[in-house]
């Protein structure tokens, strides 16, 4: 969110994202994941994060428009 920058309209200092996966809590590599992210007018957007370790990239796209603070997973 910090690439963005100030006009985004987001804090980038309130994210919050999913975890590694953990089946029978053991972590195991997870390429997948959603962040909640405050935006500066109040509530906040999900994004989706793919990671793409092959390619050395990570893709973030906007998945919900103010879906609520809370990660419910």
């Amino acid at each position: 969110m910090r690439a963005l920058g100030a006009d985004s309209g987001y804090d980038a200092e309130d994210v919050h994202c999913t975890g590694a996966a953990s089946p029978w809590f053991r972590p195991v590599e997870t390429d997948q994941f959603t962040c909640a992210v405050r935006r500066e007018e109040g509530g906040c957007d999900w994004f989706g994060v793919a990671v793409d370790r092959e390619r050395s990239k990570v893709l973030v796209r906007l998945a919900e428009r103010d879906a609520g603070c809370t990660l419910g997973f």
